[in-house]
Parts: C-alpha cells; structure tokens; sequence
C-alpha cells in the first residue's frame, strides 16, 4: 500500500499534463471553429437582441409609455443603427409625443436606409408639411409619384389644403395591409404598421390646459426652394367622385351652442363596436386635419366634420374596402383642443378655456373662470375688433355667444352718476348703481321738500341729443305706472 500511493499520485500527474496537451494541440475541437462562424453567431445574437427591444418598443409605444418606448428603440439602433424598421417606429412614436422635429429626423433615416419605402416618405412628407418644410413635403410627394404609391394622392390633398381647414376629400388612400402582406415585405414595414398610432397621447388631459399645436404652414408656391427655382404646386391627381354617405349629416341651420366641428389637436376615442378587437382607441387629430385610421386604409381628413360626420365618413371607407363590416362605428371626442378662448381681468381663474360647442354662452365660461366680486363689465374681441363693453348686470349680457379665438376681457365697473335737482331735499350728483329706478333715487335724495308730483327726465338720445320725458310721482306710487329705471348720466328734475 505505501508503494501504491506514489504511483497513483503519479498518474493523476500524468493525466492533468495530457489533458493540458491535448487543449494546446492544434486541429483539436476547441481550436478548430473558424473565426467567421463566430462571428455569425455573435451578429445572429446581436439581431436577436435588438429584434427583443424592438417588439419591446412597439409594446410600451402601444401602452402610452412614450418616455420608455423611445429609451428601448434607442437601444435597438444602438445595435442595429441602419435599421429602417426601427427607425420608422421612432419616428411614429415621437409623433405621438408631439416630438415633430425629432420624428422628421427618425422618418428621413428611414427612408435613407430603406429609400423604396412609400410609407416611410409619406411620414416624412406629413412631418415636413407639419413643420413647415414646404419644399421637403413636395419632395416626397413626388418621391411617392415615382414610386407609385396611393400615398402620393393622400399627401397631395393635405399639402394642398391651404385654408388650414382640413375640410378635403381622400378618395384614394393606400390599402390596408393584411397580415400575409407584411410577411412578404418583412423587411420594409414594423411588426405592427397598422397599430402604431393608437394612443396618440397616452390618455385624455385635463380640458382646461393648454394644449400646444405644432406649427404648420401652407404651402407657398411662390417660395423659392433654397436654389432659386420656384416651388411648383404639384398637378391634381386624379380621383375617384365623392362618396355621398360621407357628405355632412348635420344641418347648416342647427345652432352653433348645439354641434362641436373637430379640429386640429382634438383627440377623438373609436371604437369598433362588433369587432373582434373591442376596445376604446385614441387618435389626435395633427396637422392637415387628419387622423391615421390604419383600418380604413390610413391618414381621414376629419377637421371641420362633426362627430357623426365623422362615423359617417369612417363607416363608408370600411364598406368600401370590405373590412370590418359587421362593426358598427362609435365616434366621440375624448379631450377638446382645438376651439381656445381666453379670459382676462377680474376673474379668479384666468387662461385659456376650451370650448366643447361651436359656441358657448357667456355665463358658461364666467362661472368657471369665477368672476371676482368688482366685475363690473365684459369686453370680447372677436377677430382683431374690440367689442362694445356690456353690463355684467345685463341678463342679455350673460346670454351673449362666445366663439373659438374670442377674448374675453373682464373689467370693473367705472364710477357713473345720475343727477337730480329742483323740489328735492338733497340734490346733487349721486353715484349711479345698476337697476335703480326714479322712486329710490328721489328717496335716496332725501325725498321731495314739498308734496310734489311733477317730474322730468331728461336723457342723452343715439343722436346725443337731450330727450325729456315727464313722470307723475303719484301715478307710479299708486301702481298705476311702472317705476321707471334710470341710466348712468340721466338729469331728473322735480317741479312743481
């Protein structure tokens, strides 16, 4: 046995030294992998990672976490940084963030790393058109012209909308993609084109804070493009006649306080009601006027349509194309954007009010607003043009309209007088005080110094003119005749 210890000890030594050998030879299994399988495989685990935090985005962009989606989508282009795809759904989601400079930069990467993709220069050409790059929107319409894309129609009619409106006709707007579609263009579309701009905002703000639109700008043909060569307007292309189930619903003559007409920075909920997929979606509604309602074939112009327009219109674009035809549309407006009017002076909430109407009476907006115990008088100016001031005290005042750009200036009432002379105890100028009538005024002058019934008010008239009219105290004590209100600056005088 003590002779046995050493030879084990020995061949134990023998085995680790072969082993260790064995591991430097060359052509064993350890060294015999060939460099460009390695790399394969770490370039296959790369693609794979950022695949995981592009679907990852697409999720968090879907479920409103805007802040995040754009943190993963960075991370994926940080592996994959000439990915179109990735860059497109950057693009999209700065969009939603009302990020428009940075979704033009996401966009224009795109179509520099996939330049036959219509889609992504269709986006770029709305962001242009929202960001007032005239000439870089014409580009990519006739970029879409060459490319034969049914975008090119759909961004030739926002462009040519000149008006700021949104009230244009898209009769031709690109098909939607099926999900065999996309497996034969896997590589020029996201996993999830069709959903990418539901939750344009995440969720509905406040009513009251003021919600900020990106500039836009019409298109100017008589602007140069940078190189001296004027700026054509590109030729109309043709479409197909109007849809008469899209045509406006609501009557010209139903009052403005009773109909809401959608406008740019609106945020509209529908819903598909007998869908398979039932479940409440937001869409803003941006520049142009339009919404991306990727079932019914993309960009809707909805500006200036009411909500049922609106139902109306998306409900014969889905007959149209055969899809969804046993849904039943719902439209509603979630947040209210795009109608401001601004209150001023003595309230206690001043700012900016969005109104849910065409029009709203007065006294709507004042009690939200809260007037402050010296308001006196309003002044609304409309259109550049001050208004006269009215009379808080008016009922006629609080019933006054209030329409989308007015500005309402809330002002205390200046110091007015009424005048009083004759038979009177205490005559004198008298500080004047809303709704007050001759009978007060002679009391609050002390009354008359003789039993007498004879009086006269003399008052300016349109013409600036003094118009007197008499009165007989015992007639209007006796009931017989109405007590008569007086008017800041009116002259009684009490004869005999």
């Amino acid at each position: 046995m003590k002779k046995a210890i050493p030879f084990t000890i020995s061949a134990l030594a023998f085995v680790s030294l072969s082993f260790s050998v064995v591991a430097q030879q060359p052509g064993t299994v350890a060294s015999s992998i060939p460099k460009t399988q390695v790399s394969e495989s770490a370039t296959a685990d790369a693609n794979a990672d950022a695949q995981k935090l592009y679907n990852s985005g697409i999720a968090l962009s879907e479920a409103g976490k805007i802040d995040e989606a754009i943190n993963v989508l960075k991370q994926a282009l940080k592996i994959r940084p000439e990915d179109a795809p990735t860059h497109f759904q950057l693009g999209m989601t700065y969009s939603k963030s009302k990020s428009y400079k940075e979704a033009f930069d996401s966009f224009k990467r795109a179509t520099h790393y996939k330049p036959d993709w219509a889609e992504a220069h269709f986006r770029l050409g709305m962001m242009s058109y929202v960001l007032g790059k005239e000439s870089q929107a014409l580009e990519e319409y006739q970029k879409l012209q060459e490319l034969k894309s049914p975008y090119a129609n759909t961004l030739y009619r926002i462009i040519q909308d000149e008006n700021g409106n949104g009230n244009v006709e898209i009769n031709a707007v690109p098909p939607a993609r099926t999900d065999s579609t996309r497996k034969n263009i896997k590589s020029e579309t996201p996993s999830k084109p069709a959903e990418t701009n539901k939750a344009n905002v995440g969720a509905a703000a406040n009513t009251n804070s003021l919600v900020e639109s990106a500039p836009r700008q019409p298109v100017d043909s008589t602007k140069n493009n940078g190189g001296g060569t004027p700026i054509n307007k590109p030729s109309a292309p043709s479409t197909a006649a109007s849809d008469p189930a899209i045509k406006s619903s609501t009557s010209d003559s139903q009052p403005l306080t009773e109909i809401y007409r959608v406008g740019v920075g609106d945020v509209l909920d529908i819903r598909l009601l007998n869908s398979a997929t039932n479940r409440s979606t937001l869409y803003t509604v941006i520049g142009g006027g339009v919404i991306d309602f990727p079932v019914a074939g993309g960009p809707i112009a909805v500006a200036g349509l009411t909500a049922e327009e609106i139902q109306a219109r998306i409900s014969a674009e889905l007959k149209r194309r055969a899809v969804e035809e046993g849904a039943q549309v719902s439209v509603g407006v979630r947040q209210y954007s795009s109608h401001a009017v601004t209150v001023t002076g003595l309230v206690a909430s001043p700012g900016t009010r969005f109104l849910r109407r065409e029009a709203v009476p007065l006294y709507v907006l004042l009690s939200e607003s809260q007037l402050r115990n010296d308001a006196g008088r309003v002044m609304i100016l409309r259109a550049g043009t001050q208004g006269q001031p009215l009379d808080l005290g008016d009922p006629a005042t609080l019933n006054t309209t209030v329409m989308h750009g007015d500005v309402v200036n809330v002002t205390g009432r200046p110091q007015e007088f009424y005048y009083i002379a004759g038979r009177i105890n205490y005559p004198g100028q008298k500080p004047f005080q809303p709704g007050i009538t001759l009978l007060q005024a002679i009391l609050a002058a002390g009354g008359t110094s003789r039993n007498e019934n004879n009086i006269e008010i003399s008052r300016a008239g349109s013409d600036g003119r003094l118009v007197t009219t008499k009165f007989s105290l015992k007639q209007i004590k006796a009931g017989s005749v109405a007590d008569p209100k007086l008017q800041p600056g009116d002259r009684i005088e009490v004869l005999r």
